[in-house]
């Protein structure tokens, strides 16, 4: 079993499409439940006034997260190289990425950050657990 991997992402939500982004990420968490039983957390904040959220994704593994990936490009239409889905809605504020994503993780996060995307890397895991369901 490889190491896990953890995002916390934080983005504001442009103003105006609050209502439509939860739309949005009711339909995309209803999916990810229904279709990613090895996935250990997906979590979404916002702060008081509905201007900004942050996502705490947990993922067992790499596989794991590639699986994430596959789901959400043939369920949702959500790609590594295009989340203009996602960008209706937010401005990217910052992605803390704990642990080493694969695959197309990566290449979507690549992409992100060589648009400007302030990122910060904790690659080395050093040990915990998660509970099973």
């Amino acid at each position: 079993m490889s190491d896990p991997v953890a995002y916390v992402s934080t983005y504001r939500i442009k103003p105006g499409k609050f209502d439509e982004y939860k739309r949005f990420y009711d339909q995309l968490a209803k999916i990810v439940e229904e279709n990613e039983p090895r996935l250990t957390a997906f979590l979404t904040f916002a702060n008081d006034d509905f201007t900004e959220i942050t996502n705490v994704h947990v993922f067992a593994d790499s596989a794991t997260l590639d699986s994430h990936m596959d789901v959400l490009g043939e369920k949702m239409r959500l790609l590594p190289g295009d989340v203009s889905a996602v960008m209706r809605h937010l401005e990217p504020v910052r992605i803390e990425v704990f642990g080493t994503p694969r695959g197309k993780a990566a290449e979507m996060d690549k992409g992100l950050e060589d648009s400007g995307v302030p990122f910060s890397w904790k690659h080395r895991f050093l040990g915990g657990f998660t509970q099973p369901k």
